[in-house]
Order: structure tokens, then sequence, then C-alpha cells
């Protein structure tokens, strides 16, 4: 697929545009030790691509109010500091970093969230939305989204745990959203400092559009039962437009960005105000993303991360059409891959300067 698909065009405002928080302002979360998040555009954890090279790349770019990362699995013993630590990476600037734990219930959960802090972990996120079958088995993940109870026993553990703040992960629903309601009360019942709802059902693929009238009908419930907790909706959003139509329309108080921080990781700049991706900007980011998943993980590595990031890849125009994107798709070699890039940068550069001497 050449484009990334976005939210659904039906989706019914849930209050009036100006109801709506600005994006640009500081969000909150409260706890014990509050956290004063800098901006209203998150990065998603992803598992398989936002790991601490990716992070730190898009990051760098600027205009990422949090991040967090991919999710550690918490089974039969409390998680370890050192292995925490690696999945936080290093942490660098003022974008707060939440470390994701996924968990079926409660045992082992308080030290692992103690760990976390220990570890460097500025907020705890908790995973109710993996849709993966084999998480799905062992009634964690988004399994979770069929007992509400258990969630929210779930989030009360890790809430006393520490004085961190600690936020929920969820879609929809299972097969359906008709539980929503009573998931969004047990979150915000068991303390939580904030609600990250993804708005796809856990049967959902990632290529089916996203419903946002689930977002508003979450944020609905939050207000009417008088509960302050922000609201933050994911799901579609591939350009800064579509994240203040998904503000407008369902009221929620952050957007958090998945896919399309992959198909453009210089989307969160723009939402900050800056500059969309030169063709060079964006062949310097593929070739620096790849040499340091070279370096750390290996040849065969970076070549997958870098196709991985080339099937969606749109910023600055770099791939010029689906055909030439089947073809990058295809090649068995890093190196041939690299010199393409150096090639695509090298002519956006000489664009360039063809453009800025005509403007003169």
């Amino acid at each position: 697929m050449d484009r990334l698909r976005g939210g659904r065009a039906d989706t019914p405002p849930a209050a009036p545009a100006a109801a709506a928080p600005s994006l640009s302002k500081p969000l909150v979360l409260r706890a014990a030790q509050p956290l004063v998040v800098p901006g209203r555009w998150w990065l998603a954890p992803m598992e398989g691509v936002t790991d601490p090279v990716f992070r730190e790349f898009v990051i760098a770019r600027g205009g990422v109010g949090a991040a967090c990362t991919e999710f550690v699995r918490l089974t039969h013993h409390p998680l370890p500091v050192r292995t925490l630590r690696r999945q936080l990476g290093p942490v660098r600037g003022p974008c707060p970093l939440a470390l994701q734990i996924m968990a079926a219930g409660s045992e082992h959960l308080a030290a692992s969230v103690e760990a976390a802090r220990r570890a460097g972990a500025r907020w705890i996120d908790l995973n109710f939305g993996c849709p993966a079958p084999g998480v799905f088995r062992k009634c964690a993940g988004s399994a979770l989204l069929e007992h509400p109870e258990r969630i929210g026993e779930i989030v009360a553990t890790a809430v006393r745990a520490s004085p961190l703040p600690v936020t929920a992960k969820i879609r929809a629903g299972v097969h359906s959203a008709a539980r929503l309601r009573e998931i969004v009360d047990a979150i915000a019942d068991a303390g939580a400092a904030a609600i990250v709802l993804h708005a796809r059902l856990r049967t959902d693929r990632y290529t089916d559009p996203p419903h946002w009238a689930w977002i508003a009908e979450a944020k609905q419930q939050l207000v009417r039962r008088g509960a302050t907790i922000p609201l933050v909706g994911n799901g579609g959003i591939e350009t800064v437009a579509d994240g203040e139509r998904m503000r407008a329309e369902t009221g929620c108080d952050a957007v958090m960005v998945g896919r399309g921080a992959i198909a453009d990781p210089f989307l969160f700049r723009q939402a900050a105000g800056g500059p969309a991706a030169s063709r060079q900007e964006a062949a310097d980011f593929a070739l620096r993303y790849a040499d340091a998943v070279r370096q750390r993980h290996g040849e065969r590595a970076a070549l997958a991360r870098l196709k991985q990031l080339l099937r969606y890849y749109r910023a600055g125009d770099l791939v010029p059409d689906a055909s030439t994107r089947r073809s990058l798709l295809r090649t068995a070699s890093l190196s041939t891959l690299l010199s393409w890039l150096r090639e695509r940068g090298r002519e956006g550069d000489l664009a360039s300067r063809v453009d800025a001497e005509h403007a003169r």
C-alpha cells in the first residue's frame, strides 16, 4: 500500500472544536510525582519498530511531546532494572519517555514498576491493546478488554506501587466496543493519570480504518463522570491536519502517532511549526538510521529495518511511486539500498539548489 489509511471521514464530532484543548500546550500527568509533558503530539509504542534507535532518531527531529517504549512482558519474575534500562535506551533532551509493561495480572507488578522507576522511566504505561494471537491466548494485552475489573486491579496495583504517573493504553474492545465505557470507568477509578485509546478493535487489522467516534465516546464518558484525566487519541494520523481534526472531532487531550511516524518521522516537527522534510533530509534520515541499526544489530537487521521504513516512507517524496517502492522492497542487498538513497538525496539537493537559483 503506497499510502497509509487515515481516520474515518464520517466520524461525528464529540463537541465543538473550541471545547477541545490546543495540541500546542503542555499536558500534566497527575500523580504523587506529577509530570509535565511539554507537548501533545506523542510517539506511539510499536513492537518491532520503536526501539531505542528509531525513537532517538525521531525525537531528534523535534516536536515529539512524549514517547513510550515497546512493551516489556511481565511473566513469572519481576522485571530486572538492567533489562528495562536497555529498553529505555539513552534518555536525552526534554521528551519524557514511558516504560510500557504488559501483564496478565498483578503478580510481580509492584516490583517491576519500581524497577522501571529506578531504570529512569518518567512514567509507567500499561498495555491492554496488543492484538497478537500469542499474547491474547495468554490472557494479556487486548484479551483483558473483556475483563474491565481485571484491568482496574492491574492499574490500581501499579498506581499504589509508584509515585510516577501510570497510564493505560487500550483498544475499544475485542469484537465490539460494547464495554468501552466500563473499561474507561475501571481505569479512571483505579487512579490512572491518562488513558490512550487506539480507535480499533482487537479483531481489526492495522489497514482497517480507525473509528474515531470511539475516542469521542470515551471522552464523553470521562466528562460525564467528572474525571479530569486526559484522553489521548490514537489511530489514523498521517498528517498534522489529521491530528488537529482528531482533536476537534473527538475532544481528545493529545494525539499519539504510530505508523504515520514511520511514513514521515518529520511529522512532529511540522506539528510544532517546523518545515516538512526535504528530499535530502529524508534520504539522510534513512541512511543514518540504517547505519545506526547496523552498528548495533548487524547488517541483516539493518536491511530488514530499512525495508520496514521504506515500505511506508513518504517523507520528502523520497520514494516517487509505487513501482519504485516495490522494487526497493525486493532488493536483497543493503549496499544497493544505501546507494539508491544517496543518489536520491543528491538529486534532491541539486533540485533544491536549482529552485533557489530560480527564486533569486
